[in-house]
């Protein structure tokens, strides 16, 4: 491609990715032009139903969900065979588990949260759309810990110290309770994945991941790559931040 080629392709992406945004929004029954113009709705459409949304007065809520029905950031219906099975850690206001079920409406889909300032927000938003919400954290083994709650709900993160008042619920029991196997992982955990990258074998049960990674602690993306690999998964799209960063992937040989 010569360099006016690479020129007049630039408008034609940037069209395209507007055209696209726009027409996400339509499908929640958001009219969504430019970001900056953009004011948070107190009510979408999603499989059918009229959902009345409750969210927290804090920074973040626009962003995640912009990214979540406009963006598409986790790419629902894109490179994704069938899926009947949705797995959603860290549900945080559900913005997820409701772009899901509009694009997934027969899946079965249980969403975790372990901080109980947002419950209540996650309960009402998921109230009316058959989704199972539980109250707990998942880790890689049953027990109890604590939550580091200091700012923005959206990066509240689980901690060590405490009075370890929050249960936890292993990774494998969190799938057993899919009857075995896990379709679609949708992971934001605070930098939670890293313990659960520890595991090995309930990896195999999952079949595709969609993720937000966190580089907290001196973490590199080419850890992050590492670790999927080592668990069975072929990365097929990421973008990345200063700190995280988003990663699609499939299981290359699921159980």
């Amino acid at each position: 491609m010569n360099r006016s080629s690479r020129t007049s392709a630039r408008p034609s992406r940037t069209l395209q990715r507007h055209a696209e945004r726009f027409c996400n929004g339509l499908r929640f029954g958001i009219v969504y032009l430019r970001a900056r113009w953009f004011k948070m709705p107190r009510k979408i459409r999603a499989a059918g139903k009229s959902v009345r949304l409750q969210y927290p007065p804090e920074v973040g809520v626009e962003t995640d969900f912009i990214g979540c029905f406009i963006g598409n950031s986790y790419g629902l219906r894109k490179q994704l065979p069938e899926v009947r099975t949705i797995l959603d850690i860290g549900a945080n206001l559900g913005f997820f588990s409701i772009a899901a079920r509009e694009h997934y409406p027969h899946a079965t889909i249980h969403a975790y949260e372990p901080n109980p300032r947002v419950l209540p927000f996650l309960r009402s938003n998921l109230a009316n759309l058959e989704i199972e919400v539980y109250p707990e954290a998942v880790g890689i083994q049953d027990g109890f810990t604590s939550m580091l709650d200091a700012g923005a709900s959206n990066q509240a993160r689980t901690c060590s110290t405490g009075k370890n008042e929050i249960p936890v619920v292993s990774l494998q029991k969190a799938i057993e309770c899919f009857g075995g196997s896990v379709d679609l992982l949708k992971l934001d955990c605070e930098g939670a994945e890293w313990e659960l990258f520890q595991l090995s074998d309930c990896w195999k049960h999952i079949r595709n991941l969609r993720m937000e990674y966190h580089l907290f602690h001196g973490e590199t993306f080419p850890q992050v790559e590492e670790a999927l690999h080592n668990l069975g998964f072929r990365i097929i799209h990421t973008e990345h931040d200063a700190g995280f960063g988003i990663v699609w992937a499939t299981q290359s040989s699921p159980a």
